[in-house]
């Protein structure tokens, strides 16, 4: 189990960041570590399962933190085929529920109903309200905590070599660059992607079609 507080330290002594008068302030730190996590929960996601939406002007919409969706049930324990796409054809309204889409960020039902809509989705892990909110714990697993490192490191190096590329020495002449920071922020990315792959296995795929279960 890792705080943000826990994280924040841990990033600070991998930058050898932990003077009187740091390098990077934690508001930046903190800017980076939600970026990282977002970029991570698309490789990664978390499930959460049987999520009410909110029924408002005729849609569900979608929770914050959605990525996709993995089932939809209306009501509890009836779910829903999500209808195909099929440009250029209407559907026409149905007295039951046998269908849903998603548009604009909300869900949509192929009939009105008053039953409660259930969403079973992939999202994105989640990050502290707030710079100081120090006791928020990530629900990144802590075996990849490395992962959320490596990217703001690679993040706050890419500061520093800005910062280091207004100087004049280091400013690219024709086809030259100078910056003796820029392969070092190149590979902490790349390790940070062959981290990612190694994490993801291979394995068979199963092939089916999504019906509906009633």
């Amino acid at each position: 189990m890792t705080t943000w507080a826990d994280l924040l330290a841990d990033i600070r002594t991998d930058v050898k960041d932990t003077g009187a008068t740091p390098k990077f302030s934690n508001d930046l730190i903190y800017v980076y570590t939600k970026d990282a996590v977002r970029d991570y929960s698309i490789w990664f996601p978390q499930r959460l399962d049987h999520v009410a939406l909110v029924l408002a002007n005729g849609k569900y919409a979608l929770p914050s933190d959605y990525i996709e969706e993995i089932y939809v049930e209306c009501p509890a324990g009836t779910y829903l085929e999500k209808r195909p796409e099929r440009p250029g054809v209407k559907f026409p309204a149905q007295y039951r529920n046998y269908y849903y889409y998603i548009q604009g960020g909300s869900v949509y039902l192929s009939s009105p109903s008053d039953d409660t809509v259930y969403l079973t989705y992939l999202a994105s892990h989640g990050v502290p309200d707030g710079v100081d909110d120090t006791t928020f714990v990530l629900t990144v697993p802590d075996a990849d905590i490395e992962l959320i490192r490596l990217y703001v490191k690679a993040q706050l190096y890419g500061q520093l070599r800005a910062k280091q590329a207004e100087l004049d020495r280091f400013k690219p002449k024709g086809t030259r660059d100078d910056n003796p920071v820029t392969p070092e922020v190149g590979d902490l990315m790349a390790v940070y992607h062959a981290k990612i792959a190694e994490r993801i296995r291979g394995g068979n795929v199963l092939l089916y079609r999504k019906g509906r279960i009633r």
